[in-house]
């Protein structure tokens, strides 16, 4: 065999004990993840239905949990490692059925899980106030206790104690779009049927009918009570609940904001402006998204 010829075979040999070995580490790879994943941890189950307010150390005591393996991939972050010192003092923070595996948040100090109504007014020196609103004026009843809503409040325009007279309509004002002027007749009172004025901003639902705000542990839907979803309560200083009651119960609106919503004043509406544009008419206002130097920007 000439020493060309057994080079090449030498080559071939080491290339395919490489890819040998590196096929050979690969499944061992493998084989070692799943086995970790299969690794056998412990963990605290609920043997026995524990009900909500239940003491930590009755469930000890009465051994309502109980200590088994199960495999790590399957193992909760927060799983409780030792009861009696993690859980000392606590209570259950609501019903636990069997199998359910204990976690950080199950127990909770006493005192969460009391709290009722008048005790979260406390918390804050708030009193409530209550009314009923339609699903119009209630945001289809979408809202959820916890959730944030503007408070707005809307009367019917009487055109006399508006400044208004019928002469108003005849006058003539102009206005310019691009390099045209349009003559209009109309003024901005005119078109409005109500006025519309911002109570509060921001304003925190604690309840809505009967049913609160989740306690620490309890999910909106496991807090859900029956009800038309119409009757809402809000936590207020109680300077605030004499604003609210002297406008009107009946003539509340709720808008929805998000959490991070920062309230900023919004001014009335000027009735008295003869011949003022609405804001398609005015090339600073075309969409309710931008204002200004943003009109020409696309809404979100």
């Amino acid at each position: 065999m000439s020493s060309r010829r057994m080079i090449i075979l030498i080559v071939a040999v080491v290339v395919a004990a490489l890819s040998a070995f590196g096929l050979l580490t690969y499944v061992r790879g493998i084989d070692d993840a799943a086995q970790a994943e299969d690794q056998a941890v412990q963990v605290w189950f609920v043997t026995t239905p524990i009900a909500k307010g239940t003491p930590a150390s009755e469930v000890i005591e009465q051994r309502l949990i109980n200590l088994d393996d199960i495999p790590v991939r399957f193992a909760p972050a927060t799983a409780i490692k030792d009861p009696d010192e993690e859980l000392k003092g606590f209570v259950a923070v609501t019903d636990l059925p069997p199998n359910t595996i204990l976690v950080d948040g199950h127990f909770v100090s006493p005192n969460v899980v009391s709290t009722g109504i008048t005790d979260r007014l406390a918390e804050r020196d708030m009193v409530s106030v209550t009314f009923s609103v339609s699903q119009i004026g209630g945001v289809a009843y979408l809202m959820e206790p916890g959730d944030y809503v503007n408070i707005l409040t809307e009367f019917p325009i009487a055109r006399e104690e508006a400044g208004i007279t019928e002469d108003v309509a005849t006058e003539e004002s102009q206005a310019s779009f691009g390099s045209d002027e349009f003559i209009y007749d109309r003024s901005e009172a005119d078109t409005m049927s109500y006025d519309v004025r911002y109570i509060y901003q921001k304003a925190e639902i604690l309840a809505i009918d009967k049913r609160l705000t989740a306690d620490l542990g309890e999910t909106a839907g496991e807090a859900a009570a029956e009800g038309n979803g119409g009757m809402i309560t809000m936590a207020v200083p109680p300077e605030a609940l004499q604003i609210i009651l002297g406008i009107g119960k009946e003539n509340l609106y709720l808008s929805l904001v998000p959490q991070d919503y920062v309230p900023y004043p919004i001014p009335p509406i000027d009735l008295r402006s003869e011949g003022a544009l609405l804001p398609a008419e005015d090339a600073t206002r075309l969409t309710p998204y931008v204002s200004g130097e943003d009109a020409s920007t696309e809404a979100p």
